[in-house]
């Protein structure tokens, strides 16, 4: 049997830490420098329990351990490996619970922030539903009609005497404040139009190292869905505070979230997350390029006609749309732009109908109208006074 398969199909369906042990047990001590937050207070999760416990198991018996912060694991075992499942917790998180457990072992209060982390990090989850999803699963996997017992084993602690179990000098939270600094820059990457340095700072920030104090990855982010969403909303925000188009941002990310839902690979997933990315940033590039010396109403009113030039334009629209008067957008425009909103629109117009005079068969009368210019006379005359040729005679020279 896939072993591996399996650990991925339980991983996948619970987000939440799923291994099986090795043969030389160097996971259990990885597990423990990951998940064990102190062994005074979670003897049972150090490498040297956990071997015992799982030497000692039992076939078709899923065995719970609750520590004395209320962190579980389930382990089972099945086609001859000893799987671990979790840690995950069952209820939220509640401060006077995390300030009693401090008390009880002669923690300073200053832990209470650090365990509220640790707290966050894991799945809300119910045994019972694991259970019964775990036993279907081996099941199909075997093709047999397997039945599990259950047994709790809740944490044994030992004798604490009067010195403290723990440093009282200040938590470092140094690696919380890295992390929010990493999706900073990458975000900053984004909205500067970074296209150089922006892929760089994604990867230093999925691939943030681990804190000493196990400010290990939040529960919410074991989801490779939700995870993507947030990253998707985030770079969305980021482009759009660096002035791309709303339209363009909202094309890109829609794509990438049909892209992402219609696969269950992750690598895939990731590929057209990082293409995502790609994509914004350079949107963000090229309107810092073409737009970048526009005050924010007037980029605002350039992204409207380059995306309704072919419409009848009302200026009562525009200068509601960015809150000045007809007069003072029309002389602003023109300070700024160097034309009048009437010559933009023109010029618009006459660049997208040369473009489809080069490359397409259409009739002139079928562009003409295509680009907002019902009266085919009127077309070839605005034409002609822009290129200084008919739309028949440009054709025939392009």
């Amino acid at each position: 049997m896939d072993i591996t398969l399996f650990s991925n199909l339980l991983r996948n369906m619970f987000h939440v830490n799923v291994m099986y042990i090795s043969p030389d047990r160097e996971n259990l001590r990885l597990f423990e420098e990951k998940y064990c937050f102190h062994s005074s207070l979670q003897p049972m999760y150090t490498e040297q329990a956990l071997s015992y416990l799982t030497e000692s198991m039992h076939e078709n018996i899923f065995y719970e351990i609750i520590d004395t912060l209320q962190i579980c694991v389930l382990f089972f075992r099945f086609s001859d490996q000893t799987f671990i499942v979790g840690p995950y917790i069952k209820n939220n998180c509640e401060e006077k619970k995390i300030q009693a457990v401090l008390m009880e072992n002669h923690m300073p209060a200053s832990y209470i922030h650090s365990l509220k982390l640790y707290y966050s990090n894991f799945p809300l989850l119910s045994v019972a539903h694991m259970q019964n999803t775990i036993t279907a699963c081996i099941n199909a996997f075997t093709n047999g009609s397997a039945e599990f017992s259950y047994r709790r084993l809740h944490g044994f602690q030992e004798t604490i005497d009067a010195r403290p179990l723990f440093e009282t000098e200040p938590l470092d939270y140094d690696e919380l404040y890295r992390r929010y600094d990493v999706e900073n820059h990458f975000l900053k990457m984004i909205e500067t139009g970074n296209t150089r340095d922006v892929m760089t700072a994604y990867s230093e920030m999925i691939m943030s190292p681990k804190s000493p104090h196990k400010m290990i990855d939040s529960a919410v982010y074991q989801n490779p869905i939700i995870s993507l969403s947030i990253v998707r909303a985030l770079a969305r925000k980021a482009a759009e505070n660096g002035g791309a188009s709303i339209v363009e941002i909202n094309e890109i990310t829609q794509r990438a979230a049909q892209k992402i839902t219609s696969t269950h690979n992750y690598t895939e997933q990731i590929n057209y997350t990082r293409s995502m990315i790609r994509e914004l940033t350079e949107a963000v590039h090229r309107h810092k390029i073409h737009f970048g010396s526009y005050s924010a109403p007037i980029q605002r009113v350039i992204e409207y006609l380059e995306l309704n030039y072919s419409q009848e334009i009302s200026f009562t629209h525009l200068s509601d749309m960015v809150h000045f008067t007809q007069s003072y957008l029309s002389k602003t425009f023109k300070k700024e732009v160097g034309v009048t909103i009437t010559q933009y629109i023109i010029n618009i117009r006459c660049e997208n109908a040369a473009q489809l005079l080069k490359d397409t068969n259409l009739s002139i009368q079928e562009i003409s109208n295509f680009v907002g210019y019902p009266d085919n006379n009127y077309f070839v005359k605005v034409f002609k006074k822009q290129y200084g040729l008919t739309p028949t005679a440009f054709r025939s020279n392009h």
